[in-house]
């Protein structure tokens, strides 16, 4: 008797923890958790999770629409490493901005990079984002209810490098998901992350000669969409008045090679003009543009760059 009356207690212990879980906004599903350093919305709790290695991952810059049968964002980085996705419900009474920038603050702190970010209807299709990037058809909603970003982040355990894509979703019922696709590069890589700050940059010069910018992205008319980039390249040359470099624009893209010559030297004469009219002096600057000719790329095989190369 005694031992049955232990085991009705167990099992009450359990009902009434798992009805305090839910209580606190959902359990989590099991064998999921939190990514190291990236700490979740308070209340949410975890519906979808998944993890895989060595996946090829590309990672959207861009707005998202179907060209030739095939969603695109026109603009991506393409990464190899250890994949992990997780998505969040978010407790009621939350709006999607305030998940995005409690989360989207996170990934960028402590020299995280901002490489793209839409909101609304400046995404593209919230169906394309749910079904053709993450593959979870509970992230599809209203395209006025969805925000995304894509950077660079030091958040992870032990300092690791990792890519991030986070997205999050108002749905039609209200109900609000919060959605992180996370990049780990191998440990053993010599790839690494795009400099953010500007000793980074600089320290990246003197060592290779060269360093990628982040930051810096183009429309398709090669006007800059996100030029959050200049004010680290300002801050940079700055820092150092005694360097000079070239400032080489790289461009992949279903062309032939003289027009994507002439787009990369005209990406690159852009960025070198808003240079100058900062106050950086003009001969320490050289716009360079190589369109595909220049396919190596530290931290992964990207299609399009903004680099520096020590002159």
């Amino acid at each position: 008797m005694a031992m049955m009356l232990r085991g009705l207690l167990t099992i009450l212990l359990a009902v009434l923890l798992q009805a305090n879980a839910w209580s606190q906004g959902g359990a989590d599903v099991f064998g999921s958790g939190d990514f190291p350093g990236i700490s979740r919305f308070p209340g949410s709790h975890i519906v979808d999770y998944r993890s895989s290695a060595d996946t090829q991952y590309s990672l959207a810059l861009g707005r998202l629409q179907r060209a030739n049968g095939r969603v695109t964002s026109g603009r991506e980085e393409r990464i190899q490493g250890i994949l992990t996705r997780i998505t969040y419900a978010i407790p009621s009474g939350y709006s999607g901005a305030d998940v995005f920038e409690q989360l989207s603050t996170q990934l960028l702190a402590g020299g995280g990079a901002e490489l793209f970010r839409c909101q609304g209807r400046s995404c593209g299709s919230s169906n394309f984002w749910a079904n053709d990037i993450f593959a979870n058809r509970i992230l599809y909603g209203p395209e006025t209810d969805q925000f995304y970003l894509a950077s660079t982040s030091v958040a992870a355990s032990a300092g690791a490098g990792i890519y991030a894509a986070l997205y999050v979703i108002t749905r039609g019922n209200r109900s609000v998901y919060a959605h992180l696709d996370i990049l780990e590069l191998p440990g053993d890589s010599s790839e690494q992350l795009v400099a953010a700050t500007p000793a980074a940059l600089l320290e990246g010069l003197h060592q290779d000669g060269s360093v990628i910018v982040p930051g810096l992205t183009f429309d398709e008319r090669d006007q800059l969409l996100n030029a959050a980039g200049i004010e680290l390249l300002i801050d940079t040359l700055q820092a150092n008045l005694q360097i000079r470099v070239y400032v080489v624009a790289h461009l992949r893209a279903p062309a032939e090679l003289e027009a994507l010559l002439e787009r990369s030297r005209y990406r690159a004469a852009l960025i070198v003009s808003r240079l100058a009219a900062a106050g950086i002096a003009a001969e320490r600057l050289s716009a360079q543009g190589l369109g595909p000719l220049a396919p190596a790329c530290s931290g992964s095989s990207c299609a399009e760059r903004i680099e520096l190369v020590l002159q």
